[in-house]
């Protein structure tokens, strides 16, 4: 058994999310990036403001609509976005999206996490 230490609390940092709700959250953010990629076209998610959203019910794709949500991030901050943007197309093809959702969960899963170290 480990020894106690003197305040008698452990400080470990377990994260709120793991490998598993790690890959159900990209799952769910590429589901998102592509439904709006469909119904908005191929340029819609490199305006500026578009940003993935988690919230505790879900993930969306937003324009900063949502207040104060779980964890965000601005879909032109993104390494592949930039790739596109700074590249003078403003056109994603979907089989830019997949990149875009890892990249996502990346950024959502590590302001998630900081809850959990608070």
């Amino acid at each position: 058994m480990p020894d106690t230490p003197p305040d008698g609390h452990y400080n470990a940092f377990v994260p709120l999310l793991g490998n598993a709700e790690k890959a159900e959250l990209e799952r769910l953010i590429l589901e998102q990036l592509t439904k709006y990629h469909d119904q908005h076209g191929s340029s819609a998610l490199l305006h500026e403001g578009v940003r993935v959203v988690v919230e505790v019910d879900g993930v969306r794709i937003d324009s900063g609509e949502t207040k104060d949500p779980l964890a965000f991030v601005e879909i032109r901050s993104l390494f592949t976005a930039l790739c596109y943007v700074t590249g003078g197309t403003l056109a994603l093809p979907p089989d830019a999206l997949a990149s875009l959702a890892t990249e996502a969960t990346s950024a959502t899963a590590q302001q998630i996490n900081r809850i959990a170290a608070a």
